[in-house]
């Protein structure tokens, strides 16, 4: 089995290029709705998206922070892959059920169905990253992710142009992502490691088990970004949904790029906390926060400069109206980053129970927030709820973190 590692620094090269190409083609996917087949078929784009936030997350199951942080191997690479694809067939039957029951028309219910065989490509795909990540071979998830994001922007761009069907689109979109994982992804994983999948393995249900307050986290992680579109389109319909999806779709950017640079250091987190050297774990922490701040201060002088020119460059003159809803948007990104940020070291360092803590406090607010202020404000109370919600979140997560990286330096100090 090949074993060789790649510097810190490429691994971040390539997985940030390969994860960005990706998130730029997908980006691109959502403008080039609008113009193929209009607002209101974007409407139904973005509702499947934001739908399948939800059973993704459930699918993702919190894990691959676990997972790459697992620095005494408590689990082998098999039992990762055999439990997450349990669970991403649970995951699509749930949202099957849901698509029947939630009350959308026929067309839009199969839309959310078939935009979830998507997603759960790319759940099943996170596991067999993982395992290239904590052998830092990131530079094959990064190729992994610009071959499925160029496949799956021409698979679905050329199917809605010819058929104008955003459900075959879709479709064609998952179809490519899975030939991917089977002919690219697992080849590559299965050099690094023996991975054996046994489906009826106790060690199964003991993962599930044990990553089941993740489940929650990350499924409330999900839900609560996801709560004011959907208020959004029960308050003020489709076409007002794909109106704020579109412009809220490249602010992905900001937020996905953020994410890009920590990712690679969750391993290095976990050394750092793992060995008691916490001096180094706030060193790294500082650099992350920097980026993280650079990349927003980039992002808001961007949009505050070309927001208008580029949303009608995209969009057209009916999206360009709603510019106002672009700053907001940025901002709820770059919260949203640092969320993800402080959520993810919470897993390193295992206070699990304060992250569940702090994602239930925020649902009601989210919730009732997105009620109250959309109907207040219209679209724009969407952005005001989430940011609100996030605020409150960031400073709870970051008591726990505090409060753990204290207790684990001060063990080390006895020691």
């Amino acid at each position: 089995m090949e074993e060789k590692k790649v510097s810190i620094q490429k691994s971040i090269i390539w997985n940030s290029a390969g994860s960005m190409v990706y998130l730029i083609t997908q980006w691109l996917i959502s403008v080039l709705v609008v113009r193929l087949s209009g607002v209101e078929t974007a409407g139904i784009l973005t509702l499947a998206m934001s739908v399948n936030n939800v059973f993704y997350s459930i699918a993702m199951q919190g894990i691959r922070n676990y997972q790459v942080s697992d620095m005494k191997e408590k689990y082998t690479s098999g039992i990762y892959v055999s439990s997450r694809l349990i669970i991403c067939i649970l995951s699509f039957l749930v949202c099957v059920g849901y698509a029947l029951i939630a009350g959308y028309s026929y067309g839009s219910s199969l839309c959310i169905v078939a935009y979830c065989l998507f997603k759960m490509a790319e759940a099943f795909y996170d596991v067999y990253a993982g395992i290239c990540q904590k052998k830092w071979r990131m530079d094959w998830i990064g190729k992994s992710w610009m071959v499925k994001g160029i496949l799956s922007f021409v698979g679905f761009v050329a199917v809605l142009a010819v058929t104008q069907s955003l459900l075959a689109a879709i479709l064609a979109m998952a179809l490519v992502s899975w030939l991917v994982i089977f002919l690219y992804d697992i080849p590559r994983a299965k050099k690094l490691d023996t991975i054996k999948i046994h489906l009826k393995e106790k060690k199964n249900i003991t993962l599930m088990a044990e990553c089941f307050p993740l489940l929650c986290y990350q499924t409330m992680s999900s839900v609560i970004p996801t709560i004011p579109r959907l208020v959004m389109e029960k308050l003020l319909g489709g076409v007002a949904l794909g109106i704020y999806g579109s412009v809220a779709a490249p602010t992905m950017i900001v937020q996905m790029g953020a994410s890009y640079v920590f990712n690679p250091f969750i391993t290095l987190f976990a050394e750092q906390y793992s060995s008691g050297n916490i001096r180094d774990f706030w060193k790294t922490f500082r650099k992350c926060m920097a980026a993280i701040l650079l990349i927003s201060v980039v992002a808001l002088g961007g949009g505050k400069i070309l927001g208008h020119w580029g949303l009608e460059l995209l969009y057209g003159d009916e999206v360009a109206a709603h510019e106002d809803l672009l700053l907001p948007l940025i901002g709820c990104t770059i919260l949203t980053a640092i969320v993800w940020f402080l959520c993810a070291l919470l897993t390193v360092v295992r206070e699990i129970k304060g992250l569940v803590i702090c994602n239930v406090i925020i649902l009601p607010v989210s919730y009732f927030g997105a009620y109250l202020l959309i109907q207040q404000y219209g679209m724009q109370g969407g952005s005001i709820s989430l940011a609100v919600s996030y605020l409150i979140e960031i400073g709870a997560l970051w008591f726990w973190l505090l409060r753990k990286v204290k207790q684990r330096e001060k063990q080390h100090m006895e020691q």
